[in-house]
């Protein structure tokens, strides 16, 4: 919509955004799957619902795409295309903390962190393979491509969100006592200044990791001349750099218990904020050559951060509200990325409107990113990881974690 159809990208990162700003939502369905069975199930009605609508919204992206390459004024278009990404929004949040909490209630504590990291794993594995095929269907934007990239990802989806999750939900479970009120669990959480300050570390790494979601493939567009096929696969250069980051961190750390990966998720934010610093300077400076090394190792870097605070949300779940601090979490995480996606596109557009520099519009969104980690690195220094987990939960032994290998 930026490059190709020249459309401003702060209502496109808006948009981009807006399924993001729902998160709230997911706490909300996290302890409800917690609290009330929904046709028969804690957890699996609550995931299908979900991606039935996330299904239901997908056909609208090529029907409104197609209106706003006619008229990209049409307020049919725009409100067609809001329902849409407001409808896969809901979706994704209703299922998104129950299929979290699902994972965590088939691992054994021992590997609770570990069995979370492996799903981010495969979401991640995606992100790097689905790009690229698309990246091939598609070279340059056509309607009828559209169309059928659209169609066949809802075949895939519906497959892989229906068929390996028959069966999964524990017979057995119930909650472990009568839950308190969601308001009451709410406001006992966020008295603790660990959990605030966990809080604020997830929000504010969302907020600088994604910030340049909506515009980085604009950014290769506008400031290299690349088509659509060449910036779709900036998706897949650092998502492998993710994939090998997050592979190589859980083969290095498996042995550790989940609140003994804070080191981790600090290296992890340092060595994805120095490759923003250096999108900076070639978006200045134009060094073509740099740029796919420097997004691989954005992905590097992005993959043992990812690594490292995944298993720290484990440790900060409470197990007799696993479904609601999941979500809590999951809501720092989507929020603020929607966040950090809508200001991504609005400080590019304020960044060229000032400076009526591309380059210096795009660097400024990458720079402040780079800095924004590096604060995480010291809101995360802060926070007593240990002290909550031996409040609130038993944390397995090295000795249990031993045993879970073999």
């Amino acid at each position: 919509m930026i490059s190709d159809l020249n459309i401003a990208s702060t209502p496109v990162a808006l948009l981009s955004a807006l399924r993001f700003l729902l998160a709230p939502l997911g706490i909300w369905a996290g302890y409800r799957s917690d609290t009330t069975k929904l046709w028969g199930s804690h957890r699996l009605s609550y995931i299908w619902l979900g991606r039935l609508l996330m299904l239901i919204a997908m056909p609208f992206l090529p029907i409104t795409t197609i209106m706003l390459a006619e008229d990209p004024f049409s307020w049919l278009a725009w409100l067609l295309v809001t329902f849409s990404f407001i409808l896969y929004g809901v979706g994704n949040l209703l299922s998104g903390a129950p299929y979290l909490a699902l994972v965590r209630d088939n691992a054994p504590p021992a590997r609770q962190g570990m069995a979370i990291s492996i799903v981010q794993i495969i979401l991640i594995g995606s992100f790097s393979f689905v790009p690229a095929v698309y990246s091939l269907m598609m070279g340059s934007y056509s309607s009828e491509q559209f169309w059928r990239i659209v169609l066949i990802g809802m075949g895939m989806a519906a497959f892989f969100w229906i068929i390996p999750l028959l069966g999964e939900e524990p017979r057995s479970y119930a909650p472990a006592e009568k839950p308190a009120p969601f308001r009451s669990m709410l406001a006992a959480t966020w008295k603790d200044s660990r959990a605030r300050l966990f809080f604020i570390y997830l929000a504010l790494g969302a907020i600088c990791s994604f910030a340049q979601d909506s515009i980085l493939e604009p950014f290769g567009a506008d400031i290299f001349g690349y088509n659509v096929r060449q910036t779709t696969r900036f998706n897949a250069y650092w998502g492998v750099g993710v994939l090998v980051g997050m592979i190589g961190t859980v083969i290095i750390t498996r042995r550790r218990v989940p609140s003994e990966q804070k080191p981790v998720a600090i290296i992890g934010l340092f060595l994805t904020a120095v490759p923003f610093f250096f999108l900076t300077a070639i978006a200045v400076t134009r060094e073509e050559w740099l740029l796919i090394p420097t997004l691989i190792a954005f992905g590097l870097g992005m993959g043992i951060y990812t690594m490292g605070s995944m298993s720290l949300l484990a440790a900060m779940t409470v197990n007799k509200q696993a479904g609601a601090y999941l979500g809590l979490w999951s809501m720092a995480q989507l929020l603020f990325r929607g966040v950090g996606v809508g200001l991504g596109g609005i400080l590019r557009d304020q960044g060229l409107r000032f400076t009526a520099s591309v380059g210096f519009a795009y660097g400024l969104v990458f720079l402040l990113e780079g800095i924004g980690l590096l604060a995480c690195i010291l809101l995360l220094w802060r926070i007593d990881i240990k002290g909550f987990v031996q409040e609130h939960n038993e944390e397995p032994t090295e000795s249990a974690l031993n045993l879970a290998d073999l």
